[in-house]
């Protein structure tokens, strides 16, 4: 198996044949929950926490809110469940816990609950769950072939923050101060809140967070949720020039890097759309268009392919 997300395959097999009553929120390609309540839909989101590295509690917390943007959603309440090895120093603890809390305070999140047990694990695990609420909620029903694809953000900014920070030495022994320096505030472009918010403003009709598999995973879920085929044409994806430089030097295909601070938004008018989050200041364009069928097909000028199904995440490559 690969280390992240199960593979589509081992997902539908094991875990959705095994789920009698199939909620929206189980299916492959939806990161967040919604339980629609008398005047409010709560939305939920989860995520794991099992390769560290320098900065991973702020990482993904705002991963977990982002989950939940993608239902048009804004996150009020956090719970941690941390699992450690026995032999886990107690200041080490400690440490983890103040990250988590200044993560939190500086989105204004209130810590609901934190329960922390020592077991049979060889390294930490930190499982993340923000809870929010919604007047806009979002669903992946809504969409229909012909839609058009929006990608606001830059293709793997989420990893290429990470590998700045974690690579910097290499980095500054290539490139100027100043654009290392570029390199590692990519970190401050992690958030979607202000993209998800223009698409609801302009009736977008759906969102997915890109995260673990980079844009071609995003592009593969999205299609998966509503059981639709995908047409993208990859010289349109927005791609800023630190993720070019920073994946090239390290080797990395940006396609497939940690995508989190983007979002793919399906609408009906995408040109209206973009022109908001261009004048936002956030890189947009309109990536492609929903398809009848099953196919996911990637045009890269004048050779056409087939996506492939996720398969992990370039990110693990980096981190131990």
């Amino acid at each position: 198996m690969q280390i992240g997300k199960s593979s589509e395959i081992t997902y539908r097999r094991s875990v959705l044949k095994n789920i009698c009553r199939k909620t929206e929120g189980v299916l492959q390609g939806i990161d967040a929950a919604a339980i629609s309540l008398e005047d409010v839909t709560a939305v939920m989101s989860s995520n794991c926490i099992f390769k560290w590295f320098d900065g991973a509690e702020d990482f993904y917390v705002q991963k977990t809110i982002n989950c939940l943007w993608e239902k048009g959603a804004t996150a009020e309440k956090m719970q941690l469940i941390i699992h450690l090895p026995c032999e886990f120093e107690e200041k080490s603890l400690g440490r983890m816990i103040r990250n988590f809390n200044r993560a939190a305070e500086k989105r204004n999140l209130a810590i609901c609950q934190c329960k922390v047990y020592y077991g049979s694990v060889e390294s930490p695990i930190a499982n993340i769950t923000v809870i929010g609420s919604t007047k806009h909620h979002l669903s992946c029903t809504n969409i229909k072939p012909g839609m058009e694809v929006i990608m606001a953000g830059t293709v793997g900014i989420g990893g290429t923050a990470i590998l700045a920070r974690k690579y910097k030495d290499i980095l500054s022994a290539k490139f100027s101060n100043s654009f290392v320096e570029e390199c590692l505030e990519l970190e401050n472009f992690i958030s979607v809140e202000k993209a998800a918010q223009i698409a609801i403003d302009c009736e977008a009709v759906s969102m997915h967070n890109v995260s673990d598999g980079g844009i071609f995973g995003a592009v593969w879920e999205l299609a998966s949720c509503c059981n639709m085929g995908i047409t993208i044409n990859i010289p349109e994806i927005p791609v800023w020039q630190q993720v070019v430089e920073v994946t090239e030097v390290l080797d990395a295909n940006p396609y497939l890097l940690e995508g989190t601070g983007a979002m793919l938004i399906v609408c009906t008018k995408g040109d209206k759309i973009v022109d908001r989050l261009m004048d936002a200041g956030i890189p947009a364009a309109v990536i492609g268009v929903m398809t009848g069928g099953n196919d996911r097909i990637a045009i890269n000028k004048d050779e056409t392919r087939y996506l492939e199904p996720p398969r992990g995440d370039e990110l693990y490559k980096f981190i131990s």
